[in-house]
């Protein structure tokens, strides 16, 4: 512990696709990067079945895509320290070094990128956990073109819901939309839309139970006025609660976020802390692999010239 380098240009925190992009990026740009990552490399995509819709595979299994990318953040030169929990960020002055605190000791950065992503919101009912990725889904855009032409259910009345629901509604038979209370909570102009549709909202009425055999078969609902409960024959669930961005170690920073705790950013990935960028689902943008890859690689473009500004200083 005592040979550890704790001195860094640029510090990834964070190791799913978006960490992973800009560790490879701040390599490949010369920086002294390191990535840290609380559990192992690969976030959320690792846990995938498989993955359709990133360009180059038709289809891949989560966990080796995340091998892949992790094993080119190696050979670009980057530094990566696995279950490492980044325990605090601070800050000695505006444009002094971040100081991220962890296990091994407190490292030190000029810059950092933010890339923590964050998880699906669950029901945290019996079948949830059990017939994810066998008909219990996060994803619409993600999971949508596996269900084609069949029936399905979508859980929740936000935008999230909304939006999954009338999406889905091009590919499957049918879709039921199933919300707790007896109106909606997303945008009049989406509620326009899918009162127009032929989704069938099944109003006060809650999910308890997933059920199946090898594979998701029927979803149980609970009237909530009456309490009166029946089964949902369908082919897939779609959970569209949103997400819960972990964004809460660089609040005390006072970095701007949403209601949700997504960061805001700029064009450049940059928050309104200088030398602090973020990446991937902690940020408030889509939720895809592909997007929080290019996150990624702005990040590190965006942190290479912050710190060689502020390596070099201000201009005669």
């Amino acid at each position: 512990m005592a040979d550890e380098d704790l001195i860094w240009e640029l510090i990834i925190v964070g190791g799913g696709p978006a960490g992973m992009t800009a560790a490879i990026y701040g390599a490949r740009y010369g920086l002294k990067t390191l990535l840290l990552e609380e559990k192992v490399l690969g976030g959320a995509q690792a846990t995938s079945p498989g993955i359709e819709n990133y360009p180059g595979f038709t289809f891949i299994v989560g966990l080796d895509l995340a091998n892949k990318m992790k094993e080119q953040v190696k050979k670009c030169g980057a530094k990566i320290r696995e279950i490492t929990e980044v325990k605090k960020i601070s800050r000695e002055d505006k444009e002094g070094d971040f100081i991220l605190e962890t296990r091994r000791g407190n490292y030190r950065a000029q810059a950092v990128v933010y890339a923590t992503g964050g998880g699906h919101r669950k029901l945290g009912v019996p079948g949830e956990d059990t017939y994810e990725g066998r008909g219990v889904s996060f994803c619409a855009t993600c999971d949508g073109p596996l269900f084609r032409d069949k029936e399905l259910v979508v859980v929740g009345g936000g935008n999230t819901a909304v939006t999954e629901a009338l999406y889905l509604e091009e590919l499957a038979s049918k879709v039921y939309l199933v919300h707790r209370r007896d109106e909606l909570r997303a945008e009049q102009a989406l509620q326009n839309q899918i009162f127009k549709s032929d989704i069938t909202i099944l109003w006060d009425t809650i999910v308890t139970e997933f059920k199946g055999d090898n594979i998701l078969n029927n979803v149980v609902i609970q009237d909530v006025k009456t309490k009166e409960t029946r089964e949902l024959e369908v082919d897939g669930a779609f959970v569209a609660l949103g997400s819960n961005p972990a964004s809460d170690l660089v609040k005390p920073l006072g970095v701007e976020m949403n209601e949700k705790g997504e960061i805001y950013v700029n064009a450049h990935m940059a928050t309104n802390v200088p030398g602090l960028f973020a990446a991937g689902d902690v940020v408030e943008s889509m939720k895809q692999i592909t997007v929080a890859v290019g996150h990624g690689a702005i990040a590190a473009d965006s942190a290479y010239t912050y710190i060689r500004r502020v390596q070099r200083g201000p201009l005669d």
